[in-house]
Order: C-alpha cells, then structure tokens, then sequence
C-alpha cells in the first residue's frame, strides 16, 4: 500500500510540475493557461494528500507540516483564480482559520521537538508553521478591507500557486538530496522560482492586467 501511494505521489508531482511549466510559459488567460492550471491545481491536490497519507502511514513530521502548508498555499491560490470578485467566503474563512491553527501546532510542536535536541525536523516544523501563520493572518487583514479584485488578486494567485511548487520542490530535495549542502537543498527551488514570481508580478503591476485564469 505504502508502495502504491508513493508511486501515485511521485506521478502527481510530476505532472504537477510539468502543468506548472506550461501555466508558466503560456499566455495568460489562453485556454493551454486554463486547461494546465486546472491540472496542475488537481495534481497538486493528489501530491498534498498523498504525502499526508506517507507521512502517518510512516510518521514524517517534515512531511506532513509541508504537505498542509502546500494544500493552503494551493487552495488560496486556486480561489484567487476562480473567485473573480476576490470576496472571501465561508471555506476561505475555515481554510485561513485551519492554517492559523494548524500552523500554531507547528511550531509548538516544533519547539518541543527542539527542546529535546533534535534539529530535524524541529527546524522544518518551526518555520513552515511561521509561514503558514503569517499568510493566514495576511489574508484576514486582506478580507477585513474588502474583496481581493483586479491585478492584486492575479498576483495573489500566481504567487500562491508558485510558492506551492517550491515547498513541494524544497521538499522533494531535502527528501531525495541529502548528499547536497543542506544549503542547496533548502534554498536551491527558493532561489530558482522566487525571480519568476517577482517577475510575474512586476509585469502585472506594469500593465495593470486583469487576466481571466482559472486553476
């Protein structure tokens, strides 16, 4: 069973990251755009619950704080998309609250993990936690102001569903490349992908653009 699950995971990441390419380098609102964020919103669905059922199958707290933080980053993203007034609703809300609690339990637990002298994967817990509390908290401040419209909300779209794909190439590096310098490993789909996010987003900050993607 472990072995299937695994196979599936590893297949959903593939096609996850290939879809992602292909959203990448298509123009914006064309149908190849649309048709690869869906598929890439689905695959990377099956990549965050795949990796949650490894990771209790055979307990992986790294794997299981990055799996959560994926899905939340993934779902704000895929929302920004298909919600085109940008207004929040009840499963946004429960979403931002679940990654604020969850995201708590992290680092608490990280910082338990951490008092026993155990690095890793204390570190992981810890600051994936911190993460996913201070997006949530950005989010409620977002909705407290009104309905996330227009060019923000691309933005907020684009770059929640890139920093999905690092977490799940960070991942997958500290996983399969421990022989590399941790640095490399931590930081490497960091310091790959975060130009073309800021890239992405100073062109649509240039043009003022509205495009009509979906995930």
């Amino acid at each position: 069973m472990f072995n299937i699950i695994l196979f599936a995971h590893i297949t959903a990441g593939a096609i996850a990251l290939a879809s992602a390419g292909v959203a990448v380098l298509s123009r914006k609102g064309a149908s190849a755009h649309r048709r690869s964020g869906r598929i890439y919103a689905l695959a990377m669905l099956a990549v965050g619950v795949s990796a949650i059922v490894l990771g209790l199958l055979r307990f992986n707290a790294f794997l299981l704080a990055i799996s959560l933080f994926t899905l939340y980053l993934v779902f704000t993203g895929w929302r920004a998309a298909m919600v085109r007034s940008g207004a929040a609703g009840k499963l946004d809300r429960a979403a931002g609250l679940g990654m604020a609690l969850i995201g708590t339990g992290m680092i608490g637990w990280g910082l338990f993990i951490l008092s026993t002298g155990e690095f890793h994967p204390s570190i992981a817990l810890i600051v994936f936690g911190m993460i996913g509390v201070t997006l949530s908290s950005v989010d409620w401040r977002h909705w407290k102001r009104g309905p996330i419209a227009g060019t923000p909300r691309i933005a907020r779209h684009l770059s929640r569903m890139l920093a999905g794909t690092i977490a799940t190439l960070t991942a997958t590096a500290v996983v399969n490349l421990g022989h590399l310098p941790s640095i490399v490993v931590w930081l490497g789909p960091t310091v790959l992908l975060t130009p073309v996010i800021a890239w992405w987003t100073a062109k649509l900050d240039r043009s003022g653009s509205q495009c009509g993607v979906s995930g």
